[in-house]
């Protein structure tokens, strides 16, 4: 499988404004195969949104000191770059914050999602069909007119994201996009990120607080301060309970609920992930104990 993002012995340490520096990534050493999809956890503090931010160019030698390498589409992104490379990966590399405010710039639904392809150059009628697509995409369409200021937060993210999918991205990073989000509007974006990733086209990495929405990526990666502690399946990594706990992060609740009863001695089956598998867990082993 093609990498689409290689990190090598990447650190980076902020500075303030008086050349101080503050270690926040050390040792970094992954990579991000192309149609993948990834979600990475930690605590606050643990330098997910940092590794985003680095990845998509957001901090830069600019804001800190940098060792080690990060390529991106083939490009290394740690070095010096030019301006048309720095805007070529930043337009192939989309994400989507944590604040949808901080991404809508138009008046209109329609006009703010046609924004990225209009300074791509994109045709007029080629515009149109993106933006009718990519409001599709994300359950928008009949939005078109309306005013972002007028929609909920879990719609609001929604136009976020179709504003992303606009510069038809190779790698979407949703850091923490769900954070401020009701529980409808999570699962509008997550049954969004979900659509994207049956694709098979487009690289998703989720950065996220909530374990549950980690259960359905194909990979996860745990972050505890400024390092990676754990890589793995979801499987591999909620079942270990204990460690996750010794980081300060919890694991999804029908996960815990069946660690519980596996510590009681009243169940020893692998530890499901989903409610459904939970569910069923639970309806055979009241069976069994019938």
């Amino acid at each position: 499988m093609e990498n689409i993002i290689e990190i090598k012995d990447l650190n980076f340490s902020y500075r303030d404004s008086e050349g101080n520096l503050y270690p926040a990534l050390h040792d970094i050493n992954l990579s991000f195969g192309r149609g993948t999809y990834t979600a990475i956890l930690g605590h606050n503090g643990s330098g997910k949104s940092t590794l985003a931010k680095l990845i998509n160019m957001v901090l830069t030698r600019d804001d800190g000191q940098i060792d080690g390498t990060i390529r991106v589409l083939g490009k290394e992104i740690t070095g010096e770059m030019t301006d048309d490379d720095a805007y070529d990966i930043q337009c192939r590399i989309g994400m989507v914050h944590q604040n949808p405010d901080n991404q809508i710039v138009a008046t209109t639904v329609e006009e703010d999602v046609a924004f990225g392809p209009e300074n791509l150059g994109k045709d007029p009628a080629e515009i149109r069909r993106i933006v009718t697509e990519t409001l599709a995409a994300v359950g928008m369409e009949g939005h078109e007119k309306s005013a972002p200021h007028r929609l909920s937060g879990g719609q609001k993210q929604r136009i976020a994201v179709a504003g992303v999918l606009a510069m038809q991205p190779e790698c979407i990073i949703f850091d923490e996009s769900t954070a401020m989000l009701d529980p409808q509007g999570r699962d509008a974006i997550m049954k969004t990120i979900d659509e994207l990733h049956k694709r098979g086209d487009v690289t998703i990495i989720t950065i996220t607080h909530y374990m549950n929405e980690a259960t359905d990526a194909d990979r996860v990666i745990v972050l505890d301060h400024g390092g990676v502690f754990m890589d793995g399946t979801p499987e591999e990594i909620f079942s270990q309970v204990e460690a996750l706990h010794s980081v300060s992060l919890d694991v999804p609740q029908v996960t815990e609920l069946f660690y519980e009863l596996k510590k009681a001695g009243r169940y020893d089956g692998e530890l499901p992930l989903h409610t459904d598998e939970g569910a069923q867990a639970l309806a055979n082993l009241l069976r069994i104990k019938r």
